[in-house]
């Protein structure tokens, strides 16, 4: 990285770059290549320097750079050219590519080779608060192609700085490139006709075709979309004409008697080399097949085609195009027209009137862009519907007067989806599910948005609890937390008995920030003495064993004995007021390997070292692991295997959401439970029970007292910075843990986690209510 770093310090002191427009990215002159390879081969000179400077002028032709651009504000602030390895781009100073722009986290994201020799590079979010996005679309990774254009924040709040990659094609590669399109011209249509005789019907790989995730709650409701919302309308006669004319008008006048494919288009956008140029088929085809993929090479364009040709052999027109109004991503999480209607009309598709129509459809080619939410340029959408309704009237699907009527016809857009800014309902909680299917249980392959389809998922979360966790942690945060300092919180509630996750509150507005907390690694702070205590319990301690209050390497002696060497204080006194030098005496006397042990036993899978600082809850952890470990005790000592996925369904098999009850068995996929496992003897777990619960009533938490039954444990780092409470009732069998600080660590002197056991209480005894 030493020399990553020097390379980015040279690239910066020459200052900024002179503006550009994106496309406007300077690049070597290829000329000098060929002119190099033709005096090689034209100058007499003898046979081995010949060879040597043929082989040099073809590297040459070879080899042609990547670079990064930053964008900010339409400028191009700094260029940096990748020679392998990995880069760092955020406010850091260290960062290789510093981007000191409002939304951009410290390091916001990296990119990197993944292997030597790798024609190209790697991009990936480096769990920024703001979120990395391309085209539109948040995304976790990213396979870097020439002209991919990445935003540091979302696109809907202003221009977000903007990272270019680049990497053209070298002299050879151009050479070769015009080469294929050559080729693909002069055997379009043997290649059509080859392609023809293999056809998507009669079990073929794509007959299956893709669709978003559905995620649903335990009473059945969709939460992964706004609350009312559906996947799609039954028949393609249920969308309104106008509708799929406005379609047919605007992305694909040749629909009707094409053969799959806009050649025209197709051809100029490999010319251009550009994006776009697809008909409606081959736009399905992406959409449905997630290996075509949507970088901007010839290799798509060809697979494109082939699915595209698949489709048409094996699909009537009708159904295409009603797979096209079903899953057309038109903004702000909406998949499908549907969707995209109950979002900004509160309406279903079927009722849309020809200017609503042709609003939805004038969003397609940029969704985020053009939606009415843009603040930058609210009159985009308004601009596009009257270019689609124009359109319609070319194609003769409107009368003059009609197309005079549409366009004076207002937007009236449902003001909602611009607050929400994300078409979720937990969205928090559905990013968990997809992660959970990705995962090694699951292992299903949804890492792009084109390849989150033809699943749902039935979840654990109780729509009840969750609403109340929601509204309990925003009503904290701007009352008592905010007054404390504290601007986010995060929160999850499960059942101790089952390890289901009945509410999961990833921070305190999504639309701002869609990091999600509950899965950050924060300081525990004394929320970790659960291990220590638990050690020195197995180890034969008891709670009222006296332990000494003397101080201990730097750590001051406890209250109880004012830190002389006579004091001494109880197992369960020290335990109650947090005493550091109680914890520490305890991990020394059960063994700091022990600790360490015991915290991995219960699911803590972030670094540890065996040192103090980690026994005081000085190493980072997880809010989720930490709530899963206390789970355990709560449950007698037993395992708790934490889960937000009840049901699969594979709706390729099983056809639609609608007939989930009648799927075959071979769509449905019940997750095998996890064998118990006695992971604390019960005694154990009992001692450690009632110390948890001395802490409530008459220790750090007692603000917690207001649930009657309440066990739990405060923690608080230095200066506020990060401040908790994870406890649960025994009578309503949920466990909560709750975090609350600052995104970018600020000290909150004010909090501890005596206030986060106040927020506890509220919320617990909401949900048992």
């Amino acid at each position: 990285m030493a020399g990553t770093t020097e390379r980015a310090s040279a690239l910066r002191e020459s200052g900024p770059a002179a503006p550009l427009s994106p496309g406007e990215a300077s690049a070597p002159e290829p000329a000098a290549g060929w002119a190099d390879l033709w005096q090689a081969l034209s100058t007499p000179a003898p046979a081995g320097g010949r060879r040597r400077a043929v082989a040099a002028a073809l590297g040459e032709l070879k080899h042609h750079g990547a670079w990064l651009e930053l964008w900010i504000g339409g400028r191009c602030h700094q260029r940096l050219a990748l020679e392998g390895g990995r880069y760092r781009i955020g406010r850091d100073p260290l960062c290789e590519l510093q981007a000191d722009a409002t939304g951009v986290s410290r390091v916001h994201m990296i990119v990197e080779q993944e292997r030597p020799g790798n024609r190209n590079y790697h991009g990936e979010d480096f769990g920024s608060a703001n979120g990395l996005f391309h085209r539109d679309r948040r995304i976790r990774a990213i396979h870097l192609r020439d002209g991919d254009r990445l935003q540091l924040g979302s696109p809907l709040k202003g221009e977000a700085p903007t990272v270019l990659y680049r990497h053209p094609r070298s002299p050879l590669g151009q050479l070769l490139h015009w080469g294929a399109i050559g080729a693909l011209v002069g055997s379009g249509l043997g290649l059509g006709g080859l392609l023809l005789a293999t056809t998507v019907s009669g079990g073929s790989s794509i007959r299956s075709v893709s669709g978003p995730v559905k995620v649903f709650s335990t009473d059945g409701r969709q939460i992964d979309a706004a609350e009312g919302s559906s996947t799609a309308l039954p028949t393609l006669a249920d969308y309104p004409l106008h509708l799929r004319q406005a379609l047919i008008a605007s992305e694909d006048s040749r629909f009707g008697w094409n053969s799959g494919i806009d050649l025209f288009g197709t051809l100029r956008s490999l010319v251009q080399g550009t994006g776009g140029g697809s008909g409606l088929t081959q736009q399905v085809a992406r959409m449905v097949y997630p290996a075509v993929g949507t970088d901007v090479s010839v290799a798509r364009k060809l697979r494109e085609l082939w699915v595209a040709w698949q489709l048409e052999a094996g699909f009537s027109k009708n159904r295409i195009l009603k797979m096209y109004l079903d899953r057309a991503y038109l903004g702000l999480g909406a998949e499908g027209f549907e969707q995209a209607a109950q979002l900004y009309f509160r309406k279903s598709a079927s009722g849309l009137d020809v200017a609503e129509s042709a609003f939805l459809v004038g969003l397609l080619p940029s969704p985020n862009s053009y939606s009415p939410c843009n603040e930058e340029n609210p009159t985009w959408g308004r601009e596009r519907r009257d270019l689609v309704l124009g359109r319609m009237h070319a194609e003769g699907y409107l009368s003059d007067q009609a197309l005079i009527e549409a366009r004076r016809r207002p937007l009236n857009i449902d003001p909602s989806a611009c607050r929400t800014s994300s078409y979720s309902s937990y969205p928090f909680f559905s990013d968990y599910v997809i992660g959970e299917l990705e995962g090694r249980r699951f292992a299903l392959d949804l890492s792009s948005a084109e390849a989150r389809g033809n699943y749902a998922v039935i979840s654990s979360i109780d729509p009840r609890l969750q609403a109340i966790a929601q509204k309990q942690l925003k009503a904290f945060l701007e009352g008592p937390g905010g007054r404390a300092g504290l601007t986010q919180g995060a929160l999850i509630s499960i059942d101790y008995g089952t390890g289901a996750i009945l509410a999961y509150v990833g921070g305190g507005d999504y639309s701002r920030s869609s990091f999600d907390r509950v899965q950050a690694l924060r300081q525990p702070g004394s929320t970790f003495k659960l291990f220590p205590f638990l050690a020195a319990l197995e180890a034969g301690v008891k709670p009222g064993d006296a332990i000494s209050c003397a101080p201990l390497a730097y750590v001051a002696g406890c209250r109880h004995g004012g830190g002389s060497g006579g004091g001494s204080t109880s197992v369960a006194s020290g335990f109650a007021s947090s005493e550091n030098v109680v914890a520490l005496r305890l991990a020394q006397q059960a063994g700091l390997g022990k600790v360490v042990a015991k915290a991995r036993q219960l699911g803590i899978s972030t670094p540890m070292e065996e040192s103090f600082s980690m026994v005081l809850g000085g190493k980072e952890t997880y809010l989720y692991e930490l709530a899963r470990a206390y789970a355990v005790v709560a449950n007698g000592g037993r395992s708790v295997p934490l889960h937000g996925v009840n049901r699969i369904y594979d709706l390729g098999i099983c056809g639609s959401v609608r007939s989930l009850s009648s799927c075959p068995a071979a769509g449905v996929t019940t997750p095998i439970g996890e064998r118990p496992q006695q992971l604390i003897e019960p005694a154990v777990a009992a001692e450690m029970d009632a110390l948890l619960r001395g802490v409530v009533t008459g220790g750090t938490g007692t603000a917690a007292g207001v649930v009657a039954d309440a066990r739990g444990k405060t923690g608080t780092t230095d200066n506020g910075v990060d401040v908790l409470f994870v406890g649960y009732s025994p009578s309503s069998r949920i466990l909560t843990g709750i975090w609350m600080g600052n995104d970018d660590n600020r000290p909150a002197e004010a909090a501890s986690g005596a206030l986060v056991a106040q927020l506890w209480g509220q919320v617990m005894r909401a949900l048992a209510g």
